[in-house]
């Protein structure tokens, strides 16, 4: 699997099938069905659906379980058949709505089939389950917009979660602006890949392979360790609420779950998303083009909250939007909707981000 996406990113699926050497590897192993789950699960990342179904129909006839199911209907609503997924689940729910990945599948069905109701129930269910799965909040949100349900707010509440902040130089610099553009010459090092990778947000551009902050690279480390002086100091001022899935986590210093860099070129943007390990996401802004840096209407290349993928087609707008700006870190709940605007500009446009959850004694990377 790992080997499908750098053969794509590294430009050798430009030229040949990606996913090749994985549908040959499944082919002659057939009762390995770890590996024709990861082959669907490519197959879907890559919207190949029918090639999908194909191999889902072989596993379920083999081995039916919550995720084969859920494989069946995210297949099925790639095609544009939102009834027939939401009809697979219905049939599979009275073996497998103990499930919690099997509620959240059903969850993103029924609110694709404007069943928001119902929807609530599944969706709920997964997150009492799983407290951490950050999905199950996610579909909350927009399960409760949808409903006109005050608790979409309490879950978001997009003025007080959405946090703003300059990020202070590490020593050695005599500056803000001196700090970020050393970094980003360093990052611009590190982005050698040629396409976006295929299971992430990011569409007309690259990201950084790996762990960022993983890397014994001292800007690196000076620039990881201002961010997380900054997360910090902004976590420090939130209140206390043991009940809330965000204010609940809440502890004085955070451990990085995930790190990388992006970087965008005209008509790049990320689409809105969701991050599943992380207890608090970001984007630090790094390198910015002339029609982002600008106030304009059109909010060219910002960074928006609250509104769903278009793929579940319920028309709802953003809750808030906020302009880049260099050297300027947002974070936000992992569990909150959001994505970029996609710019048209010569230059290119690029962050650090990173995932974190809190620490629960002292701070490490």
């Amino acid at each position: 699997m790992l080997a499908a996406h750098i053969r794509w990113e590294y430009g050798v699926g430009a030229e040949n099938d990606p996913l090749a050497a994985l549908d040959q590897a499944a082919a002659a192993q057939p009762q390995n069905h770890a590996l024709r789950g990861a082959l669907i699960n490519a197959l879907l990342e890559a919207e190949r659906a029918e090639e999908a179904l194909a191999h889902i129909r072989i596993g379920r006839a083999a081995r039916d379980e919550p995720a084969l199911a859920a494989a069946h209907a995210n297949a099925l609503h790639l095609l544009g058949d939102i009834e027939g997924a939401v009809r697979v689940l219905e049939e599979a729910a009275p073996q497998m709505a103990a499930s919690p990945g099997f509620c959240i599948a059903f969850a993103r069905q029924l609110i694709r089939a404007q069943r928001a109701d119902a929807a609530a129930h599944y969706a709920l269910s997964a997150a009492q389950a799983e407290p951490l799965n950050q999905e199950g909040w996610a579909l909350l949100g927009i399960i409760w917009r949808l409903l006109n349900d005050p608790r979409e707010h309490w879950l978001c509440d997009y003025e007080r979660f959405v946090m703003i902040d300059q990020v202070e130089p590490p020593p050695g610099y005599a500056s803000r602006e001196d700090f970020v553009t050393a970094l980003q010459a360093e990052l611009t090092s590190l982005h050698r890949a040629q396409h976006a990778p295929l299971n992430q947000s990011l569409r007309g551009g690259t990201q950084t392979p790996g762990s960022l902050f993983g890397r014994r690279n001292l800007m690196i480390a000076a620039a990881r360790d201002a961010l997380r002086a900054s997360v910090e100091r902004m976590i420090a001022a939130l209140p206390e609420d043991p009940g809330h899935p965000f204010l609940g986590r809440r502890a004085p210093s955070i451990h990085f779950s995930g790190s990388w860099s992006v970087r965008l070129r005209s008509a790049g943007r990320h689409v809105n998303h969701y991050h599943p390990r992380g207890w608090i996401s970001s984007a630090f802004y790094i390198e910015l083009p002339p029609s982002v840096a600008h106030d304009t209407a059109d909010r060219s290349g910002w960074i928006q909250f609250g509104q769903p993928p278009l793929q579940y087609e319920t028309g709802l707008e953003p809750r808030r939007v906020i302009q880049p700006k260099i050297g300027r870190l947002v974070i936000f709940p992992s569990y909150m909707w959001h994505g970029t605007v996609p710019f048209s500009d010569d230059a290119h446009r690029m962050t650090m981000a990173f995932d974190a959850i809190p620490a629960k004694h002292t701070p490490n990377r």
